[in-house]
């Protein structure tokens, strides 16, 4: 049973209980479906800004993961300057940096076919993945010369 048959039944009930208390049964059949109305318009504003807020989330993930992706390239070319010594290491931190902005992107996609009733639950494994890369790109730019 969906969310809507589900309300509608519930309209039913309720008119159905209240016909008998207040004596106006036509009213209350009317009361009744001015209810199912009113909550189905309500469920369909939900579903909307439920939508909504999913996009407004991806764009601004992407345009993150964006700018992520500039800084790593700058970074890139700041570890070949560095001495023998450093570079290697810094060049495992580098990799280490791609692999999570990878997984970021993994979770973007995942965000894009998630349905918008589980969105939440993506859209704070992303953010938590998204602080880590942050994070390592912050240790990372740190140790640079």
């Amino acid at each position: 049973m969906n969310r809507s048959q589900l309300i509608t039944g519930a309209a039913w009930v309720i008119g159905a209980w209240l016909a008998p208390m207040s004596g106006m049964a036509a009213e209350s059949a009317v009361s009744a479906e001015k209810v199912v109305k009113e909550a189905q318009e309500t469920i369909e504003a939900t579903r909307q800004y439920t939508a909504q807020q999913k996009e407004t989330f991806q764009r601004k993930a992407q345009e993150e993961l964006a700018v992520m992706q500039q800084q790593i390239l700058e970074l890139r070319a700041k570890v070949e300057k560095a001495s023998d010594a450093t570079r290697a290491d810094l060049q495992q931190s580098l990799n280490e940096l791609e692999k999570k902005k990878d997984g970021v992107r993994e979770k973007l996609d995942e965000l894009k076919h998630t349905t918008d009733a589980k969105w939440h639950e993506v859209r704070e494994r992303m953010n938590s993945a998204l602080d880590e890369v942050k994070r390592s790109y912050r240790r990372l730019l740190a140790h640079l010369p």
